[in-house]
């Protein structure tokens, strides 16, 4: 959540882009950045981020997984051994049978 405290002027980070990036590396958090009092833009920690980028991959790959399973459920996949052969196939190789 974005609390009232992280809400900044562009105006100010841009006059004191050194402590804002000082606290954002100290608490790990994220700021938004505003212009006329409307939130414009969102400047956060290299922490942050990657807690939004790992949460993101999390959904994709969660995402992925249901979309296995409903094909499975459907009767449109197939079974493990085919698809191996089938990648084999494709890329030149041979695997034990």
């Amino acid at each position: 959540m974005i609390r009232t405290d992280n809400i900044r002027s562009l105006t100010d980070f841009r006059q004191n882009a050194k402590d804002h990036l000082d606290r954002l590396a100290e608490s790990g958090g994220v700021e938004v950045l505003t212009v006329n009092g409307e939130a414009k833009g969102v400047v956060m920690s290299p922490q942050a981020f990657d807690d939004l980028a790992e949460k993101a991959h999390q959904a994709e790959i969660t995402a992925k997984i249901k979309r296995g399973m409903a094909e499975i459920e459907a009767g449109d996949g197939i079974e493990a051994r085919q698809g191996m052969n089938a990648l084999a196939d494709k890329h030149g190789l041979k695997i034990g049978q």
